[in-house]
């Protein structure tokens, strides 16, 4: 009886190592690369080995220890199609971009007009209809009515407007350049802090150390942001009216057991996020930041995203001077109107944060995205949308609150766990007997 007693024990001690060992060897492999591919004009149908994936721009992961070797098939309305043989695998955790530049078809029927502007970013009005920021691609019937009306707008620039007579030919792209004129109306901002020798920067571009004076302000309101290593950043507005020197004077609190990340970029204007958190666009500084690690993204329309780690030190500012890398740029954009129910929701496209509820993005690349909703006390909202190029998608989230629930389960154990105390009672059991 003994004998039978200890056996028992025996393999249920032996069924439980195999189900560890089972469960360690399923964690065994599963490394994964990427493939990112963009065209030029996007919205192309994307087949990677015969199947289809969706519209250009798209990431597709593939395993790194597959079969090697894909073909890769873009398709659009209008333009002849593109294959591609793609040998070998990506690396665990390469990513490998692929540009395709789609050529016309003869006899499409369509043509164009390339909007570009100096400086960029404006918008641009076809025939009265708003088509994204410069620069912009404008696609147009070649057999439709003639005679078009380009319009272009800056704020701070005098507007520009221009009459084309006829249509473009087909497969033609006529090229539109507007060169701005800016707005002879300016004015200055005085800056001083409390400590002097801080950093004033204006607009999230123009820096200087306090006291400093900015001068050629364009009239409207503008961002300052005064910091400091070891003290609290100063963030607020100014209005400039012609003429005018208004005075920004601030007194900087102390801080202790943080530090700071200054953060510029090449080129400036990316977007920053420290730890999901958004603190401006390059050049600027992220403070009171608690001592240890955090990582840090950086978004810029047209490049790479840019991701990394900082370590921070109380009391010191730890300085960040990344170069983006370039990609192909998309030839059109669509427009998102986010607003939320309530307001002033984290809004993120693509799990990268583009501001708070109620906002209107410009710079969208046509296709499916996904948005997320964020806010203290309310559970997140989701949703996938299609954006168009040219076309303006609405996006309207309600967010309900968090439900307050009293949980009476007992903590959970794995079965595992269950099974090794049944096999060591029962074994104290059989002692005790014996």
């Amino acid at each position: 009886m003994r004998f039978m007693r200890h056996t028992v024990l025996i393999l249920l001690t032996a069924v439980l190592a195999m189900g560890v060992y089972g469960a360690a060897a399923a964690e065994i492999g599963g490394e994964s690369g990427y493939y990112h591919i963009t065209s030029a004009p996007s919205g192309a149908a994307v087949y990677f080995d015969g199947t289809y994936k969706g519209t250009t721009p798209i990431t597709l992961e593939v395993s790194t220890t597959g079969t090697p070797g894909h073909t890769l098939s873009l398709s659009l309305p209008g333009y002849q199609a593109y294959t591609q043989t793609i040998p070998g695998n990506p690396s665990a955790g390469q990513t490998v971009y692929i540009t395709a530049t789609l050529t016309p078809l003869a006899g499409s029927g369509k043509g164009y007009y390339q909007v570009s502007s100096s400086p960029t970013n404006a918008e641009v009005y076809f025939d009265g209809i708003f088509k994204g920021t410069s620069p912009v691609t404008v696609e147009v019937s070649s057999t439709g009515t003639p005679g078009h009306t380009i319009n272009v707008y800056k704020s701070g620039y005098q507007s520009f407007s221009q009459y084309y007579a006829g249509n473009p030919q087909d497969g033609q792209t006529i090229y539109v350049y507007a060169s701005l004129t800016p707005v002879q109306s300016y004015g200055s901002v005085y800056v001083t802090s409390s400590p002097q020798g801080a950093t004033a920067t204006l607009d999230d571009s123009r820096t200087g150390t306090t006291p400093y004076t900015f001068t050629s302000v364009p009239v409207g309101s503008h961002s300052v942001t005064v910091s400091l290593p070891g003290y609290q950043t100063y963030t607020g507005t100014v209005l400039v009216t012609s003429g005018s020197a208004p005075t920004v004077s601030v007194t900087l609190p102390q801080i202790t057991g943080t530090g700071s990340l200054y953060v510029t970029s090449t080129p400036v204007g990316a977007r920053l996020s420290v730890d999901g958190d958004y603190y401006g666009t390059t050049p600027t500084t992220a403070g009171s930041l608690s001592q240890g690690t955090h990582q840090v993204l950086l978004s810029l329309t047209g490049y790479q995203d840019y991701s990394g780690t900082v370590s921070i030190a109380t009391g010191q500012t730890t300085y960040l001077t990344p170069t983006l890398v370039k990609v192909a740029p998309t030839t059109s954009y669509g427009t998102l109107s986010i607003s939320s129910t309530p307001t002033d929701a984290e809004a993120y496209v693509d799990n990268v944060f583009r501001g708070y509820t109620p906002l209107t993005l410009n710079d969208i690349p046509p296709g499916s995205h996904t948005i997320t909703l964020r806010l203290d006390g309310y559970q997140n909202w989701q949703g996938t949308v299609q954006v168009n190029a040219g076309q303006t998608t609405t996006v309207q989230g309600i967010l309900g609150p968090v439900p307050t629930t009293t949980s009476t389960k007992l903590p959970g154990f794995g079965t595992a766990v269950v099974m090794a105390a049944l096999g060591i009672l029962g074994a104290a059991v059989c002692r005790r007997r014996d």
